[in-house]
């Protein structure tokens, strides 16, 4: 099972090229927020991984959102009121 998972996500990314978000974390104040993303590593001529590799990763970055309008906001014209939801802070979010 989880090697025919292996094969699925690698074929994912190698016919997609780019890195792949996972997760987009908010940090408090919605300024800044952590980004994870599964991608596919470098491979030689052979277009193999090394032995005891498997050629996938996942990476994080702290990422500027502070300009980005939300994905959720709707436009006012389609008649769906647009409502805020503020999740509770918890001790040892970024700042």
């Amino acid at each position: 099972m989880e090697n025919s998972l292996y094969h699925t996500l690698q074929n994912d990314l190698l016919f997609q090229g780019a890195p792949k978000p996972i997760a987009i974390e908010p940090c408090s104040g919605n300024k800044a927020a952590v980004l994870t993303v599964f991608l596919c590593l470098p491979r030689g001529s052979s277009g193999v991984p090394p032995p005891g590799q498997s050629g996938l990763a996942i990476a994080s970055a702290l990422i500027d959102i502070s300009q980005q309008k939300p994905a959720d906001c709707k436009d006012k014209s389609s008649g769906v009121r647009n409502r805020k939801h503020h999740l509770p802070t918890r001790q040892g979010t970024c700042v």
